[in-house]
């Protein structure tokens, strides 16, 4: 049941058919926070989960804690669902595989209050294997994110601030901006992981926003997470479909923001140039990211094409 008194705080977790484990790994983590309950609200929005999270899954420990089942398949249209369910000036994704530190929330808020000029902000994550990696490469599959600095800017496009996904940060605000784009163009929709396809983007969409609304974005030590990697994950054949939708997805939002395509055309010399250096300089493993990436971008060109967004 809602408080008659906005929380402080929404964590908005999604999730569309979760490793059971992880994803009660992710609810004990989130019990454990030793912000008070009456300040944050957990919104657990179901995407079409095949057995239904509320029969598996039990939130009651939480006063303001409910799930809810969003019909429309997509990262982007579960998150879309959980802001509008929302009632705090911050909100906080949780993803379905990863365990928000006990301090998360309340350092969240303090961070809110100290850094006014930040829409968007997160902090560092920490890869837990379910298999330990056999070597630096595999260690590399967790996608993990450590610094010792804190930093923050307003520019578009700066990875060195760029808070992603899991753990972010969302001002009230940044979020209203976002639902009115959206609003009117819901093409942004088509962002976001959707069942198996590797579609990214949606919160580097997000992150733009925040810009656009004249915010910063900014990355703090003082927040951290664990990210759960199950051993499936452990592989480069994961990692390559990962880079390439991660490439395709932000040919699709380069256009949306800015109306152009944002693929370099290289001039015969510049080919000569690439197949060497992909040949010659590149060991196994990064020879297929690059070539992924290359052809996922040929086809997100195509796609625009195709869907009538580009004449």
């Amino acid at each position: 049941m809602n408080s008659p008194t906005p929380p402080r705080i929404s964590v908005v977790l999604c999730a569309h058919n979760p490793h059971p484990a992880y994803f009660q790994a992710t609810l004990d983590g989130l019990r454990a926070q030793d912000l008070p309950c009456d300040e944050w609200e957990l919104i657990v929005i179901d995407n079409l989960s095949t057995e239904p999270l509320a029969a598996r899954f039990d939130v009651s420990w939480h006063p303001q804690g409910r799930i809810v089942v969003e019909t429309k398949l997509g990262l982007a249209n579960a998150r879309r669902r959980g802001y509008a369910e929302s009632r705090g000036a911050l909100i906080v994704h949780s993803d379905d595989d990863n365990i928000l530190a006990p301090d998360y929330l309340r350092t969240a808020w303090r961070i809110r209050g100290e850094f006014p000029q930040l829409g968007n902000f997160g902090g560092q994550i920490v890869a837990r294997f379910e298999r330990e990696p056999r070597n630096e490469q595999e260690r590399t599959f967790g996608f993990a994110r450590q610094f010792d600095t804190d930093r923050w800017s307003n520019e578009f496009d700066d990875p060195r601030t760029m808070p992603y996904g899991a753990g972010m940060c969302l001002r009230r605000e940044v979020v209203a901006a976002y639902l009115t784009e959206v609003a009117r163009d819901p093409r942004r929709l088509i962002l976001g992981r959707t069942g198996n396809r590797f579609i990214t983007g949606e919160d580097i969409d997000l992150n733009y926003v925040a810009v656009r609304a004249g915010y910063g974005t900014g990355l703090f030590a003082a927040l951290g997470l664990v990210h759960l990697i199950p051993a499936n994950r452990m592989n480069a054949g994961h990692v390559v479909r990962y880079e390439a939708g991660n490439a395709y997805s932000m040919v699709i939002l380069h256009y949306l923001h800015f109306g152009e395509i944002r693929v370099p055309r290289l001039s015969r010399f510049g080919r000569i140039v690439f197949w060497l250096r992909v040949w010659l300089r590149m060991n196994r493993h990064d020879r297929a990211k690059e070539l992924a990436m290359r052809q996922a971008r040929k086809e997100a060109v195509r796609d625009l094409h195709a869907w009538g967004w580009v004449k």
